[in-house]
C-alpha cells in the first residue's frame, strides 16, 4: 500500500509541474538525476500569478521544488487570508528561505514591507535574486536567524534538503558549517517602530525559543501569528504545548494541524 501510494504520489507531481511549470520536462529530467545543474530558474503560474525564483534541483522530495509546489501552487498557507487586512501588509518572514512566502504574499495582498530573515548563505543570496527578480521592492533581506536570544551558531547547507537546515543538530559532521548569527527577537523589535499586521515563522525549531523568551507584550504588535511547528529541540515537550503557549500569549487559534511540520494560525483576541 505504501508502495502504491508513492508511485500515485509521483505521477500526481508531474501532472501538476505540466500544468503549472515552463518546462516541465526539463524539471522532471533534474528531479530523477538526468540533468545534473547547481541551479535552476524555475517559472510558473498559479491561475493569474507568475512567478519565476531561481534554486536549486536536487533528487530528494523535500527540496526547493517541494518548496515551490507547497507555497505557490498548493497555497499551503491560504488559511491565512482571511484574517488580514484587504491591503498591502507589513509583516515578518523569519525563515524566508528562497522568498517564496513573500512572494507569494506579494501577489496576493501586495507588501507595504517585510522584514525576510534567512541566515544560510546559499538560500540568502537566492532570496535576493528572487525578490529583485519579482520587483517586491518594499522587502528588505537580512542575513541572521531569529531566536530568544543573541548569540553565534553553526549552519549547515544540507544538499539533500535545502530548507531544513536548523541551528540545534551537531553540525560537527559537516565539514562546510559556518558561523550565523542569531538575533534575539525581543532585541530587534525594540529597534523597530510601528505595528505588524502578520508574523510568520517557518525556522526549524526557533520558533520554541522566539515565544519562550520574547516579552509577552511584543507580541501585542501581531495581531495574526502564522507558524509551521517542529519538534522541540531542547526541552522534548509535545507538540501540543506549543498551541498552548501561543494561546497564553494572547491568540485564540484558528487553525491548528497538532503535529509536526504542521500549521499553526492565531487571530489576538
Amino acid at each position: 500500500m505504501t508502495w502504491l501510494r508513492v508511485q500515485r504520489d509521483h505521477v500526481k507531481s508531474v501532472f501538476e509541474i505540466r500544468r503549472h511549470f515552463q518546462n516541465p520536462w526539463l524539471i522532471v529530467l533534474m528531479r530523477m538525476g538526468l540533468v545534473k545543474v547547481p541551479y535552476f530558474l524555475y517559472r510558473l503560474k498559479n491561475g493569474a500569478h507568475h512567478y519565476s525564483l531561481l534554486a536549486r534541483p536536487t533528487t530528494t522530495s523535500m527540496a526547493d521544488l517541494f518548496i515551490l509546489r507547497e507555497v505557490l501552487i498548493k497555497e499551503a498557507y491560504a488559511d491565512v487570508l482571511p484574517w488580514l487586512p484587504r491591503r498591502k501588509i507589513r509583516f515578518l518572514d523569519i525563515g524566508a528561505n528562497l522568498g517564496c512566502f513573500t512572494l507569494w504574499m506579494h501577489r496576493r495582498l501586495g507588501v507595504s514591507e517585510a522584514f525576510c530573515f534567512e541566515p544560510e548563505p546559499d538560500s540568502f543570496r537566492l532570496l535576493n535574486f528572487n525578490l529583485a527578480l519579482n520587483e517586491c521592492t518594499t522587502a528588505r533581506s537580512l542575513r541572521c536567524a531569529i531566536g530568544g536570544k543573541s548569540r553565534q551558531a553553526m549552519l549547515a547547507l544540507k544538499e539533500t534538503s535545502p530548507g531544513g537546515t536548523n541551528l540545534y543538530a551537531d553540525y560537527n559532521k559537516f565539514a562546510d558549517a559556518k558561523p550565523v548569527s542569531v538575533v534575539a527577537f525581543q532585541e530587534w523589535l525594540q529597534e523597530v517602530d510601528g505595528e505588524f499586521d502578520l508574523l510568520k515563522m517557518d525556522c526549524e525549531c526557533s520558533e520554541w525559543e522566539i515565544i519562550d523568551q520574547t516579552d509577552p507584550r511584543q507580541f501585542q504588535r501581531f495581531p495574526v501569528l502564522l507558524a509551521e511547528v517542529h519538534g522541540d529541540p531542547v526541552q522534548n515537550r509535545p507538540v501540543e504545548e506549543f498551541k498552548r503557549r501561543v494561546e497564553h500569549l494572547g491568540y485564540r487559534t484558528v487553525r491548528w494541524d497538532n503535529k509536526v511540520h504542521g500549521l499553526y494560525i492565531g487571530v489576538r483576541q
